[in-house]
């Protein structure tokens, strides 16, 4: 369980920005230590060397080069450096050659009375001054500092002595600045710039440290409350469940990336609510699609199995009843084959085949079943009303298919006698295209403006009793528009109750 809770942590969007500006403010605090320390550095060294150059103000360096530096005696050099005196200091003379003529540490200018060599030592012992060797570098190194540019004013160098320590050394040129007679070096341990940069060190370091903590306490308060409108997000969505689809997240969050995030879960959310409003629809058609189709192909199969029934009682005997027993059977089986292969077509419709079109004159193709549509009308009177040379883009059979369905749909709802049945054929333009429009018209009862909506639904009937009196289950107007969806094309329908209907479908023209 702890390891899980620390991979959890580890993977915590929280905690990762918190690592990340941690390792930020630790690469900056670094760099920023870094710069300070080489400033700081430079800083005490320049400081340093400027107060060893100072010295250097006490001595005529040009009067010195009138003799050569080698015909200087011990006493005058001594007399010479007494002047550079310093208890922190040591001292050097260096000729042309680069050659060390004379060298004088910092204990080794005595005071000339004896009261005062004893007063001289016991300050070195109450002050616990050091003794500070000579550094000495090789004769080319002398020579090369003798031929370097300028006075030497700003030139340094941080040697080891003899006893492993470090010491700043300057010197400065004897005589003419370009031919000089020797070099003056002077030279004083760098232990105090070390100590002060150690401190300086241990100071950065804790100063960093308590950054950091700081940092982390205020890091970790800020990152929450930053991120807690995606902990809102979060919460949110875990609480929606499949009855609470209509909810919504806040958009307005006062960060942009957040209100991007919730705007994209908004829209997923909306995205399957429709898919599962339609899920449910589809869910719904198909149980009252089973239950009608149940239903449907049970009053035939009953009726054929109750007529058997008589048959087998004896009926078959009476050649009268005999007569009506088969031709009912027919008749059932007839309702039934019909019933199933409209199912089948409509199944093979709704997988969207890719059916074959083709440039077809619609006014021949309507004079070719007129006949058939006549028998069918019975009594009633059928007009036309065609435009001529009007091609169409579609599939010939199916399109007849079409025709005959409207048509019997418009027999099945208007009065035998009285019934008027009109198919008009003409060109409108829809959307600024225009279109083949096939209009079938009747007088007869309409459609309710409730059901206009329903009509193309499977085994729907407005009038159930008129459709099942004329052998209808409903099915007609389903084929009808999944044929014209299939060739392209839209179907409309315009009904006032009393008066009649008017089914409308536009087809694209053919080149």
């Amino acid at each position: 369980m702890k390891k899980l809770g620390d991979k959890f942590k580890i993977k915590s969007l929280k905690w990762q920005l918190l690592v990340r500006y941690l390792i930020i403010l630790i690469v900056l605090l670094s760099i920023m230590g870094i710069f300070q320390h080489i400033s700081m550095k430079e800083y005490l060294y320049a400081t340093k060397v400027q107060v060893l150059q100072q010295k250097f103000h006490n001595l005529d360096l040009k009067g010195l080069s009138k003799e050569n530096i080698e015909g200087i005696t011990k006493d005058d050099s001594t007399e010479i450096l007494k002047r550079l005196e310093d208890k922190n200091m040591s001292m050097a003379l260096i000729n042309k050659n680069g050659e060390l003529f004379f060298k004088v540490r910092n204990i080794d200018t005595l005071p000339k009375e004896d009261n005062e060599v004893g007063d001289y030592y016991k300050e070195l012992i109450e002050k616990k001054i050091r003794e500070i060797p000579v550094p000495i570098l090789s004769k080319k190194d002398y020579v090369s500092i003798s031929n370097s540019e300028g006075n030497l004013e700003h030139t340094y160098k941080v040697i080891e002595d003899e006893n492993n320590n470090c010491q700043l050394v300057v010197w400065r040129k004897v005589g003419d600045v370009d031919s000089p007679s020797g070099l003056i070096q002077l030279s004083t341990p760098v232990d105090d710039i070390e100590s002060i940069l150690n401190r300086e060190v241990y100071m950065h370091a804790a100063l960093s440290i308590l950054v950091l903590v700081m940092g982390t306490i205020l890091g970790t308060a800020i990152f929450r409350r930053t991120l807690k409108p995606l902990y809102n997000i979060t919460d949110t969505v875990e609480k929606i469940s499949i009855t609470d689809l209509d909810k919504r997240l806040s958009e307005e969050n006062g960060q942009l990336e957040v209100d991007r995030l919730s705007k994209s879960f908004n829209t997923m959310l909306s995205r399957i609510e429709t898919s599962f409003q339609k899920e449910q629809s589809i869910k719904e058609k198909m149980r009252r699609f089973v239950s009608d189709a149940s239903h449907e192909l049970r009053t035939p199969l009953t009726s054929i199995h109750g007529f058997v029934e008589v048959l087998l009682r004896g009926a078959a005997k009476n050649e009268e009843q005999l007569n009506l027993a088969l031709n009912s059977i027919l008749m059932e089986s007839e309702r039934l084959t019909k019933l199933v292969n409209d199912l089948l077509i409509l199944t093979k419709l709704e997988q969207h085949p890719i059916i074959e079109t083709k440039n077809e004159d619609i006014n021949n193709l309507i004079e070719e079943i007129y006949p058939q549509l006549v028998i069918l009308c019975e009594n009633r009177e059928l007009q036309l009303d065609l435009k001529e040379d009007l091609i169409v883009r579609i599939n010939r059979n199916q399109i007849k298919q079409v025709i005959f369905n409207l048509t019997q749909n418009a027999v099945l709802h208007t009065d035998k006698k009285n019934g008027i049945i009109k198919i008009t054929v003409d060109i409108e333009k829809l959307d600024g295209e225009n279109y083949a429009v096939l209009k079938i018209t009747d007088n007869g009862t309409g459609i309710p403006e409730e059901h206009i909506s329903k009509i193309y639904d499977r085994f729907f009937r407005s009038e159930s009793h008129r459709s099942r009196a004329h052998g209808g289950y409903g099915l007609g107007l389903s084929i009808v528009k999944s044929i014209i969806d299939n060739n392209n094309g839209k179907i409309e329908v315009q009904s006032k109750v009393g008066k009649g209907t008017v089914f409308s479908i536009c087809l694209k023209l053919g080149k």
